[in-house]
């Protein structure tokens, strides 16, 4: 009798298990809570012959991007070996035929301003202040993915101390000088990927 009972609750474990999955699996991609790990971005060619779709230009735009990740940092480069911030969003929207100026202040004026950044688009350049956060623009990003219901988001852009890298809005450093943001293409036709957690809440300088 025992035996038979603990081979229910066994059962009854393992349905519930199921179903909670399930209901994880069906979760909108802007509710998906942020983890401990750190979820990169696949390979969007990838994706785009899984789902038999076509990338729009946001996609490429980001894909183009990462494709520098690590690359170093220096003071008025434009790529490709080496970028400062506003050489290597330049850099990147050159290659789809969108030609920018090579300061983020100028790059800044141009597009259409994106004021609230929950509605901000994978692609969108965004901007902040230099580091003596004195009001003037000083440094460029490019949105990679974003939390819509709060705001927050993730973005690609040519740190001075490491590089090209994967930043969060919501570091300390970029949270207190953030600016705003542009749009130099048309609004996605699709909805974007889930946004990651931050793996560490380590301080990244510019």
């Amino acid at each position: 009798m025992k035996r038979l009972t603990l081979i229910v609750m066994l059962l009854l474990a393992c349905c519930r298990g199921q179903s909670q999955e399930a209901k994880v699996l069906q979760v909108p991609w802007n509710h998906v809570p942020w983890s401990n790990e750190e979820i990169l971005i696949p390979p969007l060619r990838q994706k785009v012959q899984e789902s038999n779709s076509q990338p729009d230009t946001a996609d490429l735009i980001i894909e183009e991007a990462i494709k520098h990740l690590g690359k170093p940092y220096r003071y008025g480069a434009k790529g490709p070996k080496a970028f400062d911030c506003a050489g290597f969003a330049r850099y990147v929207y050159l290659q789809f035929g969108i030609e920018l100026p090579g300061g983020s202040r100028p790059q800044y004026t141009k597009g259409r301003k994106i004021n609230d950044p929950k509605q901000l688009q994978r692609g969108d350049l965004v901007f902040w202040q230099g580091r003596e956060a004195n009001g003037h623009i000083g440094h460029t990003g490019i949105v990679v993915d974003v939390d819509t219901l709060s705001g927050r988001f993730r973005f690609i852009h040519a740190a001075t101390s490491t590089g090209v890298i994967f930043s969060y809005s919501n570091e300390a450093y970029y949270a207190r000088r953030y600016v705003g943001a542009c749009r130099l293409i048309g609004n996605r036709t699709k909805a974007a990927d889930p946004f990651p957690a931050k793996k560490s809440s380590g301080k990244r300088k510019r």
